[in-house]
């Protein structure tokens, strides 16, 4: 069970940088938001990768990182609260309704970021699918 936990605890930090490293990778960080209050260091001035707009890329840049973001944090519950299934659902539930709440609330204007409907369908894709696998990998076969 702790080689579990182990894991469960290095993919959420894994997953985490790989989404960093997208945003650092792909992203303008002109609208960033902490770089209103601190100077950007001079290697983001651009994107260190430019890609052309499309739709790959447009997800791959934008979405895909908020995914990672949200499956990161979910699977650093389940590292938290592995023999506590109850309490890691709550937390779990609440946590996708904090994310989609924020990505809604988006719309008014009065929250920083842009609201984006993938980025809602890539919430669902990812919960879907982290969920799947801890059903079908872990709680079938090791708890």
């Amino acid at each position: 069970m702790s080689r579990i936990r182990t894991v469960y605890g290095l993919l959420s930090l894994l997953i985490l940088l790989l989404g960093m490293v997208i945003y650092l990778l792909f992203r303008d960080f002109d609208n960033m938001i902490i770089f209103f209050w601190i100077k950007k260091p001079e290697f983001l001035k651009n994107s260190l990768i430019p890609l052309k707009s499309s739709i790959i890329t447009d997800i791959l840049k934008y979405n895909i990182p908020d995914m990672l973001w949200l499956v990161s944090a979910i699977l650093l519950f389940r590292f938290i609260w592995l023999y506590k299934n109850k309490i890691q659902t709550v937390y779990i539930i609440c946590f996708y309704l904090i994310g989609s709440f924020y990505e809604i609330s988006q719309l008014s204007g009065k929250v920083p970021g842009t609201f984006d409907w993938l980025d809602l369908l890539f919430f669902g894709i990812g919960a879907f699918v982290e969920g799947l696998l801890n059903k079908n990998f872990i709680l079938r076969r090791c708890l």
